[in-house]
């Protein structure tokens, strides 16, 4: 028995006074919410968007990561409907705790996720919400998006189809904030130019069939029909206007651009119509993030449609929010949830702004290094310049023009 204790007492005193001492605490993780559409309507579309935040959480974490820890994603699908994406918001702030999301996509599902995020003080960075009503969200601050708004999308649609010779238009549009808002936008801008809208036609999502509708819309016989839909639901709607005997032209918006409409059901139909998507220059920092953005999803085997819009402004969404946590300093981790979402709301235009020191595409080394010197950045990501407006919308953005051939989305120029 002496012996025993004669041993523990031994090595206690070794465990004291070694140079090692107790072994140090594993740095944190860096929590940050994913909300975006896996199932519905848009889930054509999502991987592709989700694999552009995850590859800045990629290069983030090659850099060093956060104060020593892994920034880490939580994701949830709010599958393009506002119920789902209020129940799923709830969870990622009630029970994941995270303190910013990147998402939604779809604007309503935005709109609904950001009655449980702004009074809970998390901050919210959409990719794709593009409704011109985000705008004026009395959101506190909380709310900002790297895409443009409707606002420009339907007055480049408007001109683009009065100069293909189009004259008068009818519009087929999903009922909720971003239908609404492209679908006003265009006409606005189409009867501006000289153009007619003969019809705007609204539609619910996920019916099983769209005949009646398509009926509406077609009536007449239109120059061109406007499908504002998303790709489940836009397959369904052009067989039915072909079925129903359509004979004129289809012009689309982004959230149609997806080879799961180029090469579905009607290929043969919409090969050479036009569409216009949120995009970016062509520069050396695009090819870059192609490039480096082909070789993320083969390595983790990912299946996302390479011609998905939004790609970009997801890794400048993430981007900022990893950013804007950087500039807390390593304080954050013991901050409480409320306390990280303030701090990273009022460091977002810090690191953004154009008084800042340029720090662009997969430089998070180079930017966390300046924010430790405590000087301000400014991040240039692959949209372009990431400048937040009073309201949280950008101040600049680039469209693609861009046509099905041969069931394939091809770009054919980008016009600001």
């Amino acid at each position: 028995m002496e012996k025993k204790l004669g041993a523990i007492a031994l090595v206690s005193l070794f465990a004291m006074f070694s140079p090692a001492g107790p072994a140090p605490a594993a740095a944190e993780e860096v929590r940050i919410g994913v909300l975006m559409d896996f199932s519905g309507p848009l889930a054509a579309l999502s991987p592709a968007i989700e694999a552009g935040a995850l590859l800045a959480v990629e290069h983030a974490n090659a850099a060093g990561g956060l104060f020593g820890g892994k920034v880490v994603t939580v994701r949830r699908d709010s599958r393009a409907n506002p119920q789902v994406a209020l129940d799923a918001a709830a969870k990622l702030v009630q029970i994941d705790r995270v303190p910013a999301i990147v998402g939604a996509l779809s604007s309503g599902a935005t709109t609904a996720a950001t009655s449980v995020t702004i009074p809970n003080q998390v901050v919210m960075i959409s990719p794709a919400s593009t409704s011109p009503a985000l705008t004026t969200l009395k959101d506190n601050d909380y709310f900002f998006r790297t895409c443009p708004s409707d606002a420009l999308q339907g007055k480049i649609q408007g001109k683009m189809a009065w100069d293909l010779g189009h004259k008068n238009a009818a519009v087929l549009y999903v009922n909720n904030p971003y239908g609404k808002g492209l679908a006003e936008s265009f006409r606005a801008a189409f009867e501006a130019n000289g153009g007619k809208v003969t019809v705007m036609v609204p539609y619910e999502q996920e019916k099983a069939s769209y005949r009646g509708e398509v009926e509406k819309t077609i009536r007449g016989n239109p120059d061109v029909l406007n499908v504002i839909s998303y790709p489940a639901d836009g397959n369904k709607q052009l067989v039915a206007a072909i079925e129903q005997g359509y004979g004129g032209k289809f012009l689309f918006p982004d959230g149609m651009k997806s080879t799961a409409v180029a090469s579905g059901p009607a290929q043969a139909q919409i090969d050479g119509s036009f569409g216009t998507a949120p995009g970016a220059l062509e520069t050396a920092v695009s090819r870059s993030f192609e490039k480096e953005y082909a070789a993320f999803v083969k390595r983790t085997g990912k299946k996302v449609d390479m011609t998905a819009p939004f790609r970009n402004e997801a890794y400048d969404a993430m981007a900022v929010i990893i950013l804007a946590i950087a500039a807390v300093g390593p304080e954050y981790n013991k901050m409480a949830p409320r306390e990280q979402g303030r701090a990273i709301q009022g460091n977002l235009r810090r690191i953004t702004g154009p008084e800042g020191i340029v720090v662009g595409y997969n430089e998070f080394g180079k930017a966390v290094g300046l924010l430790r010197q405590g000087k301000r950045i400014n991040y240039n990501g692959v949209s372009g310049p990431v400048t937040f407006d009073r309201n949280g919308d950008i101040l600049e953005s680039v469209f693609d023009i861009w046509t099905f051939k041969d069931g394939k989305v091809a770009t054919l120029r980008k016009v600001k």
